[in-house]
């Protein structure tokens, strides 16, 4: 082996020992770097913790006043507005409640059948007895009531 070929190796060692023993370094000097910023950032927050919490806590107090004057607000405002509105709303509301029980008066009424009008069937578990269109339903084998006295399909309740 000739001496360039010795020097060769010998710079190639050289270089790579650098290179390991400069990561070396930079990964040591990092590591360190990062521990010594999480230690410092750890001083910090315990040295503003109290600060901030005085801050929040000043905060807090001087917010108090104005939320109670807007509690108070607001309070008033929905007795204003209830005092407004109920006079208003109560009369649409009976009016639309008298309508809507005008309006299912034909399909909601039932009759209970009397004794001058169909004494058959009182306690007649088929017994409908209410009107549609103005006609009354008594049941629905007999829709205007059995034509004799006695019902063949009578059942009790």
């Amino acid at each position: 082996m000739n001496d360039f070929d010795s020097w060769i190796r010998e710079f190639t060692t050289f270089c790579e020992d650098t290179v390991r023993q400069t990561e070396d370094w930079a990964e040591q000097t990092l590591q360190g770097a990062v521990e010594t910023a999480d230690a410092i950032a750890g001083e910090v927050g315990k040295q503003l913790r109290p600060t901030i919490e005085h801050w929040a806590d000043s905060l807090n107090d001087s917010l108090e006043p104005l939320e109670s004057i807007l509690d108070k607000e607001v309070e008033r405002f929905s007795e204003e507005f209830t005092e407004f509105v109920t006079p208003v709303v109560e009369p649409l509301a009976e009016v639309i409640e008298s309508w809507v029980a005008a309006m299912a008066a034909p399909i909601a009424s039932q009759i209970d059948p009397m004794i001058n009008d169909h004494p058959t069937c009182i306690g007649c578990k088929h017994y409908h007895g209410q009107a549609h269109g103005g006609n009354m339903l008594v049941c629905a084998m007999y829709p205007y009531g059995p034509e004799t006295e006695s019902c063949p399909d009578w059942e009790s309740h």
